[in-house]
């Protein structure tokens, strides 16, 4: 497992102060859903610790919006030194489901706290590693490594916290390869995301990365091999405090 500890201390370049990037999502050939990811322009002291909040938001579009409507929220307050969460939150409204979920991770003291109206008991505590991450710290976890740097076949691990379930999360660098994206022809990093057997993923490695080749090192397509079909992510829009990156005619 690769260790965290090699971030303490340091300065992390892959939280960005006010990113904001837009994704467009395809299952098959219909347009599904669009999301964005975007960071705090400020940072907040939460005691001696220098945090930036993340807000991902997705929403289905087109015919899917009127058979099976998703709104889906997630944030993140993230210690901008090491990159480890503190707290996050999650609220997913999907055709008829609903679940709203608070974790405060207090691994300090060795668990994070987890609160949610939809589990019994509405609060728990799980223990886990020093260095768990959620699905959004993993995220800048993963693109805060040299990845153009090597060779295919290097790994980075980490020990993710989702639904009360701790999964191994492995980034395996496969090859630079010139791609077709939104903006036009880019230099990117191919990679797979490896994760454990579920009954989501047609296959472990059912999740494919292609990262840029540059010092943004950001997701510029996804694609993913799900059991009922095939989905695929591609971003559409980039800026950085208002400033356009790879889009600079882009009107969304």
């Amino acid at each position: 497992l690769c260790s965290f500890l090699c971030l303490y201390g340091q300065e992390n370049n892959a939280l960005i102060a006010g990113e904001n990037l837009k994704y467009r999502i395809h299952l098959g050939f219909i347009n599904a859903a669009e999301a964005s990811i975007k960071s705090s322009a400020n940072t907040s002291n939460w005691g001696d610790q220098k945090v930036r909040k993340v807000e991902i938001e997705g929403k289905t579009t087109g015919v899917l919006e009127l058979f099976s409507p998703l709104r889906d929220y997630w944030s993140a307050n993230i210690d901008t030194e090491t990159l480890l969460p503190l707290k996050t939150e999650m609220r997913k409204r999907e055709g008829r489901y609903r679940k709203e979920e608070t974790v405060l991770y207090q691994m300090d003291k060795g668990f994070a706290r987890i609160t949610s109206p939809q589990n019994k008991p509405v609060t728990s505590t799980m223990a886990g590693p020093k260095d768990l991450l959620d699905l959004i710290s993993a995220y800048y976890f993963l693109r805060n490594k040299p990845v153009s740097d090597k060779k295919p076949g290097s790994r980075w691990s980490a020990q993710v916290l989702v639904d009360s379930k701790i999964y191994e999360l492995v980034l395996v660098v496969k090859a630079k390869e010139t791609i077709e994206t939104e903006a036009g022809k880019k230099a990117s990093i191919k990679t797979n995301i490896l994760l454990p057997k579920n009954n989501l993923f047609k296959e472990e490695d059912a999740i494919r990365l292609w990262i840029s080749d540059d010092d943004y090192q950001v997701p510029l397509k996804v694609q993913v091999n799900l059991k009922i079909g095939y989905l695929s992510i591609d971003l559409i829009d980039y800026s950085i405090l208002g400033k356009k990156i790879y889009f600079p005619k882009a009107t969304l």
